[in-house]
């Protein structure tokens, strides 16, 4: 269980990093002119490396989903969470009523 976590935790991580190379290769392979947005290619890619870490858990023995989601969750928007917490920004204007 702890290795689809950490599995799942690369995969997030790794997502950023690979997106240029995902586009490039659909690109290549489907020469024709798609219109395909960014976020779905960031999405493209996310669900290429969940697919890759599952079949790689499931080469191991058990794959849990839910710990491979959580970690692709924590390793994809873990470092913003983690600026967001530890930065203290003030906002200007007036408060809540």
């Amino acid at each position: 269980m702890i290795m689809s976590f950490l599995l799942g935790l690369l995969a997030g991580y790794l997502t950023p990093i690979a997106d240029p190379h995902v586009k490039r290769s659909v690109e290549d392979v489907f020469d024709i002119a798609i219109p395909v947005e960014r976020s779905e290619y960031d999405m493209l890619t996310l669900l290429i490396a969940l697919a890759l870490a599952a079949l790689l858990q499931a080469l191991w023995g058990q794959v849990w989903a839910l710990p491979l989601i959580a970690g692709a969750f924590l390793g994809l928007f873990g470092k913003r969470f983690y600026e967001a917490l530890t930065t203290k920004t003030i906002r200007p204007g007036g408060g809540r009523d």
